[in-house]
């Protein structure tokens, strides 16, 4: 099955992937500076930024700790689960 997602606080309508970006870009340039989605599967995805750093992460769901990714400049750190580094 095809996994799909939809921004939390918008239209229940599932977004491509190649939406997301320009979703993104729209929702920052108004001031939504957090963004989440959830997948049909119920997993989570959160998207944070200061316009500057973002940081992302995904969650099996609710009550998880999630795994993250956070970059500066194109430059991601690893995931990380719980505090400590994931490997891959």
């Amino acid at each position: 099955m095809i996994e799909s997602w939809v921004i939390n606080d918008d239209s229940r309508v599932p977004v491509s992937s190649e939406m997301v970006p320009e979703a993104l870009r729209s929702r920052i340039g108004g001031g939504q500076l957090e963004t989440w989605l959830t997948s049909s599967s119920g997993r989570l995805l959160a998207f944070v930024t200061n316009t500057e750093r973002a940081m992302v992460m995904l969650l099996e769901g609710e009550g998880d700790p999630g795994e993250r990714g956070s970059g500066v400049e194109r430059r991601v750190r690893p995931l990380q689960r719980a505090g400590r580094r994931v490997s891959g």
